[in-house]
């Protein structure tokens, strides 16, 4: 079973708001943390070439990356931010596109606090909540309401 890096704490000496910062990924039906987002370098992102046009990625798919944030709460530690991108990647082309600006501006959101899911799908947004529900209940326990009614089907 695939080791979790979702404990609030960082191996490299950066700014604590950045400690608490994880990346999900979503490939398909498959989802997963990949700290190595952060740093450009996640398992899917690792021998791609990135270009500047999404035109020049033939066979590309979308992957769906979410930043997401923990904040120490009077109750304990939580969620707090979650911010998408997006990675477009043809992994038998080794080619890939995102839109780096993008990234690291939705990155600093969910550092700071911002929840906006609007973007993704509410089955994905569901798959998401079972998801981080199960990675550590209480993470999502201690998360404000703001962050857990972000992943809830409206029509519910």
């Amino acid at each position: 079973m695939e080791k979790l890096s979702l404990t609030g704490k960082s191996k490299h000496s950066v700014d604590d708001q950045m400690k608490g910062l994880s990346a999900l990924l979503i490939d398909g039906d498959q989802l997963f943390i990949d700290n190595g987002a952060i740093h450009a370098k996640s398992r899917v992102e690792r021998g791609i070439t990135f270009v500047k046009e999404r035109s020049e990625v033939p066979n590309g798919h979308s992957i769906l990356g979410l930043w997401i944030t923990l904040h120490r709460f009077e109750h304990g530690q939580g969620y707090y931010g979650a911010m998408p991108f997006e990675l477009f990647i043809d992994d038998e082309a080794k080619l890939g596109h995102k839109n780096l600006s993008q990234q690291v501006n939705h990155m600093d959101k969910a550092v700071r606090g911002n929840v906006d899911v609007s973007s993704i799908p509410v089955d994905v947004r569901l798959k998401i909540s079972e998801y981080l529900k199960t990675v550590r209940a209480d993470l999502w326990e201690n998360a404000p309401d703001t962050f857990k009614s972000a992943f809830v089907d409206p029509d519910e």
